[in-house]
C-alpha cells in the first residue's frame, strides 16, 4: 500500500472540516458551505502541532492537486462541493462563556466595531476564542490589526447568546459594541507573557496595547 503524502494528508482533514467538523477547527459554514480560507489554515495549525507553519499557499496547492470539482476556491473562501453530513450554519452548543473572550478584528475594520458592535457580516455567527495566541494568528492571517477584548459573561447576562464551537472557539450572532473593549491589562498570554490585546502587524510581530 503507498504511503500517503503530505499534501493527500492535507486533502484528507480539508474534507473533514469542511464536510463534517468545521467547528472543531474553529471555522463556520455558510448557507453555501463555504469557510474562511485563512481561518481554516489556523485551525488546522492548532488542531495539528506538526502544521504549526501550515500557509494558505499550501492549502490552495493541495486543493488544486487534488479531484476537480471536490473543492472550490473562491475570493478568500474554500468549500467541499459535496459530502456534507454537518447542517451548515450550525452554531454548536448554547453554553455560558468565561468572562472573557477575545476577537481578532483587522486593522480597518477596528473603528467601525467599536462603533457598531461585532456582526458576521457575510456569516452566521461571529468568531470569538479564548486563546489569546489564536487571536493573535487570526489578525496576522487578516493583515494586522487588533485583539478586542469581548466582556462576554456580561453579555450572556444581558441576553446575548454563545455557542461553544470547540475547546476555545465560541460564536455568538452578534454582540453589542458596550460589551467591547482595547484595554492593555485585559488578559496575559502566557507563551508571550504579553496582553491578550495586541496590535499585530502583517508580518506577524506584536505589540502590547
Amino acid at each position: 500500500m503507498n504511503e500517503e503524502t503530505e499534501s493527500q494528508r492535507l486533502v484528507r482533514v480539508l474534507a473533514f472540516a469542511l464536510r463534517h467538523h468545521p467547528l472543531r477547527f474553529g471555522v463556520g459554514l455558510d448557507d453555501d458551505g463555504f469557510a474562511d480560507l485563512d481561518e481554516l489554515v489556523v485551525g488546522i495549525r492548532f488542531s495539528h502541532y506538526d502544521w504549526a507553519t501550515l500557509d494558505r499557499e499550501q492549502v490552495e496547492d493541495a486543493v488544486r492537486g487534488t479531484d476537480p470539482g471536490r473543492f472550490e476556491l473562491r475570493n478568500g473562501l474554500v468549500r467541499a462541493r459535496y459530502g456534507h453530513s454537518v447542517a451548515l450554519g450550525s452554531p454548536g452548543e448554547l453554553q455560558a462563556p468565561p468572562d472573557v473572550l477575545l476577537h481578532g478584528t483587522a486593522a480597518d475594520a477596528v473603528a467601525t466595531v467599536l462603533a457598531t458592535g461585532l456582526r458576521p457580516m457575510n456569516r452566521a455567527f461571529v468568531h470569538l476564542t479564548s486563546n489569546p495566541d489564536y487571536a493573535a494568528q487570526v489578525v496576522t492571517a487578516k493583515g494586522g490589526g487588533v485583539v478586542l477584548r469581548v466582556r462576554a459573561k456580561e453579555a450572556a447576562a444581558e441576553g446575548i447568546e454563545f455557542f461553544q464551537a470547540n475547546a476555545h472557539v465560541w460564536l455568538a450572532r452578534e454582540v453589542p459594541s458596550r460589551f467591547l473593549r482595547m484595554e492593555a491589562d485585559a488578559l496575559v498570554s502566557p507563551q508571550t507573557r504579553r496582553t491578550a490585546v495586541v496590535v499585530v502587524s502583517p508580518t506577524g510581530q506584536e505589540a502590547s496595547e
